[in-house]
């Protein structure tokens, strides 16, 4: 068998096991565990498992931070969160910060919209931080200098 014919039936067999492996993610139900979650404010409550994954992962990504960034440990055992605790600041401040992005996405984005006439993006966490934990300012350039005689 010659390395091109090889390669080509190995190529293939990677491509049916990825497609058997996809379809059998896809068949899972989605994880909904209504109700088990503790302490949420302002996420809504039957929000799924797989929702709110997804939104903590955004949320380390955007402010490049670990879930430990927010949560609180638990009591003697470092190793294990508190996902509940209010105990840490940053999470108080998280929830402020959703509150902030959702006004803005809902009360001040439509006006933008409707004067420019085209669609404004959503503003998010990634907005502003850019993977960074606190926001990095850029300050404005300079104003010009008056021109003699203006």
């Amino acid at each position: 068998m010659s390395n091109a014919v090889r390669v080509l039936v190995v190529g293939a067999a990677l491509t049916l096991a990825a497609c058997a492996a996809l379809q059998q993610q896809k068949s899972q139900p989605v994880r909904t565990d209504q109700g088990d979650f503790k302490n949420l404010k302002v996420l809504p409550q039957n929000i799924t498992h797989d929702e709110l994954v997804t939104t903590m992962r955004g949320f380390t990504s955007a402010l490049g931070v670990r879930c430990n960034g927010c949560h609180a440990a638990m009591a003697g055992q470092e190793n294990k969160l508190d996902f509940a605790s209010d105990a840490k600041d940053e999470k108080r401040t998280a929830r402020t910060m959703i509150l902030m992005t959702r006004n803005i996405n809902t009360n001040f984005i439509p006006k933008v919209e409707r004067e420019a006439g085209e669609m404004a993006q959503q503003v998010n966490c990634w907005t502003c931080h850019r993977g960074h934990k606190h926001p990095e300012v850029t300050p404005p350039p300079p104003a010009p200098e008056p021109r003699p005689g203006a």
